[in-house]
């Protein structure tokens, strides 16, 4: 029997036949995650244990089994927003109803790890970049930046959920212009912390609004990924109506 091994950040796969490195990019779900304001926090419980299964008469010794149960918000830990969440005309497409294609794209990502609390990553910025680094943001894709927030995520709750940097207007309507279907940051939000607590408006959350693009969140080792292009994989749970859900994100790099 080949014992179950320890999950690691970086996973040999074999997909379509070509053997590749999956990058895993996700924050696990607990009751100790930072929430954002006004969130639901997560809470779990054991429903059945393996010995509450034999004393209720569920199955037979020697088979027993566990059951957690637990409640969410659609928007904990690493997650993709619906269309719905931030559409408020009636038909805007919930999480169920978004294609699969979008969140099974390629992908590009950018390190904005020096910038400063609060602050935003130009249009300039990400242009300077790629042309630095020899990238091309396709029609159909996803756009990943880093800025080391994501360590917060665990040690440092309270302060995760502040000060964080974001995308300015402008830099997202221009990957809106190049055909990037989805964003991603490993904060927060895409926004900047500026424009979630003081100024309240969110304009890369408007900018989805307005150009019907997904956006994902709270996402972690985005540094760690080999290569600055690879394929994005967040699959959604299936919620019916749901404004968004938690996601496993990964990053496929081919070997």
């Amino acid at each position: 029997m080949v014992p179950c091994p320890p999950p690691e950040v970086h996973a040999k796969v074999e997909i379509l036949g070509r053997r590749c490195t999956a990058t895993d990019l996700t924050h696990e779900i607990s009751p100790a995650n930072p929430t954002f304001k006004g969130h639901q926090r997560t809470v779990m419980w054991q429903h059945l244990s393996h010995d509450d299964v034999q004393k209720f008469g569920l199955t037979k010794a020697p088979y027993s089994y566990e059951v957690v149960a637990f409640t969410l918000c659609g928007h904990t830990s690493t997650h993709c927003d619906s269309i719905s969440h931030i559409v408020p005309e009636h038909g805007a497409r919930p999480i169920d109803k978004t294609p699969t294609a979008w969140h099974m794209a390629p992908g590009v990502w950018l390190d904005f790890a020096g910038k400063a609390p609060s602050s935003y990553i130009t249009r300039a910025e990400i242009e300077a970049q790629l042309s630095a680094e020899k990238l091309e943001l396709r029609p159909g894709s996803v756009f990943l930046y880093h800025t080391g927030w994501y360590r917060k995520f665990d040690t440092a709750p309270f302060e995760y959920i502040r000060d964080y940097p974001g995308l300015d207007a402008e830099a997202s309507h221009w990957l809106a212009d190049q055909g990037v279907i989805c964003v991603g940051a490993d904060a927060p939000s895409v926004d900047s912390f500026h424009e979630v607590a003081v100024r309240m408006v969110q304009p890369v959350h408007m900018m989805c609004r307005e150009r019907g693009i997904l956006n994902v969140e709270n996402l972690r080792n985005v540094d760690l990924i080999p290569r600055r292009t690879f394929t994005f994989v967040g699959l959604p749970l299936k919620i019916r109506n749901g404004c968004g859900s938690p996601i496993r994100a990964v990053a496929l790099t081919e070997d």
